[in-house]
């Protein structure tokens, strides 16, 4: 599975300087360290293209049947695919004018690597061949486009939802998860186990929630595409952060939530702290609950559902944050148009379909959502029916991202542990992050 993100604006920027001299000096750089799938028989005729791609283990098995499945389509092409988990590698194989003719990348790396160029424009190649931004899942296509262009297509993606203990909140006196997040906190003074003196048994739900989808739910942006200004002051992200900072303090601060935090057992385990009881509720992707099957008692009774938004703005109902895998073609590649033809091929319904099913992730392909081949994945009906709503969406694409993000991480930080008030942290962002915009003014 996918799902962290590597690099920086910084790593990409490298490439400003250096990209041309690598293309055009015929250099030949170092390849993959990762192993080679054999592809047989070749053919004269057949054009070879090398894929480089980040999933190993079992996951490797289920790209390795899509890259034979491929093959043996059609006649004129055969894919080459190496296992290259270090996505670094790609840009020293960019700069070095030896990339791959396609590689698979995190979504949020795309508009950095984009706009530095590392990435092969791909808009001309859709039109061509009839790729439209509504066969994709909303917010998939825009984490990677930027100013108009599209530099890679999504192939997977990943979203949260609200996972609940049935049986602790029926002890708690209720029948359903909470709706909005005035429910929840409501769930969360009632489901919480804390002693007199203070200490943490059982807390409701981790009170540090994810910061970029509460804010939506609070009606709250992050970028003003009318304007091109950022937005940390935003009301919405402010009012999440108040909200945050109301349940921390609840649970008794960083006094008796340390302790207690440190003490949980590794997620996805035996010891998972929802599977174990340590929390009622749980926000997390749709990976979870094939880790359920395995490792939560035989018992373990669990529901699923969206996550709570404000009921001041019920617009925002199954708002929640888009995070993808995609393909691209380097900028430099050998065989350009083979590239698109697998990775349009790859995009086909049944095929994005298999593909995720496999590998335990969400088709950015709409097609793909109520195919067959995830009926017998653990917890998908509800991951896959949230994937509809059309609140998805993707934190701003831009070339500043990964520092943007950063700074807000930083500044939230400080107000969860009672350094900055949300007002001044919203401020200290605007701040450090301007200078970097001018560079990105238009």
């Amino acid at each position: 599975m996918e799902r962290k993100s590597v690099g920086s604006l910084g790593a990409a920027a490298i490439l400003a300087v250096s990209l041309l001299a690598g293309c055009s000096g015929g250099q030949t750089g170092p390849g993959p360290s990762g192993k080679d799938q054999d592809t047989g028989d070749k053919g004269k005729d057949k054009v070879e293209i090398s894929f480089w791609y980040g999933w190993g283990g079992p996951e490797e098995q289920v790209i390795k049947k899509l890259i034979d499945k491929f093959n043996a389509s059609q006649d004129r092409i055969i894919v080459k695919g190496t296992l290259e988990a270090d996505y670094s590698k790609q840009l020293t194989a960019i700069t070095a004018g030896s990339p791959p003719d396609v590689a698979s990348q995190f979504g949020s790396n795309s508009v950095p690597y984009g706009v530095d160029g590392a990435m092969t424009p791909l808009d001309d190649y859709m039109k061509k061949s009839g790729v439209a931004a509504t066969d994709f899942v909303n917010g998939a296509l825009e984490q990677n486009q930027y100013d108009g262009v599209t530099y890679a297509l999504p192939v997977a993606m990943h979203i949260s939802m609200l996972l609940y203990n049935k049986d602790l909140l029926a002890e708690a006196g209720y029948d359903k998860p909470p709706e909005t997040v005035q429910q929840l906190a409501e769930y969360f003074d009632k489901l919480n186990k804390i002693e007199a003196n203070g200490e943490i048994k059982r807390l409701a739900i981790n009170p540090n929630l994810p910061i970029y989808d509460f804010a939506y739910l609070f009606g709250g942006r992050f970028y003003d595409e009318e304007n091109n200004e950022i937005t940390p002051q935003d009301p919405g992200f402010l009012q999440a952060m108040k909200y945050n900072v109301s349940l921390w303090k609840k649970a008794g601060g960083n006094e008796k939530l340390s302790p207690f935090l440190n003490s949980l057992g590794t997620p996805n385990t035996v010891d998972d702290p929802f599977f174990t009881g340590k929390y009622a509720m749980m926000i997390a992707g749709e990976w979870v609950p094939s880790f359920i099957k395995r490792f939560a008692p035989p018992n373990f009774s669990y529901g699923i559902a969206p996550l709570p938004y404000d009921e001041n703005h019920p617009d925002k109902q199954g708002s929640v944050s888009v995070n993808t895998s995609t393909f691209y073609i380097p900028k430099g590649a050998k065989h350009p148009e083979e590239a698109w033809e697998f990775i349009r091929w790859f995009l086909e319904p049944d095929n994005t379909a298999e593909f995720n099913a496999g590998i335990g992730n969400l088709p950015p392909v709409l097609k793909s959502i109520d195919s067959e081949a995830f009926a017998g994945v653990p917890g998908f009906k509800e991951y896959l029916e949230a994937s509809k709503n059309p609140n998805l969406f993707t934190f701003p694409s831009m070339p500043f991202t990964p520092q943007y993000r950063n700074e807000i991480g930083a500044a939230y930080t400080e107000v969860l542990n009672g350094n900055l008030t949300p007002e001044v942290a919203g401020k200290q962002i605007a701040d450090k992050m301007k200078p970097i915009l001018e560079k990105y003014k238009k």
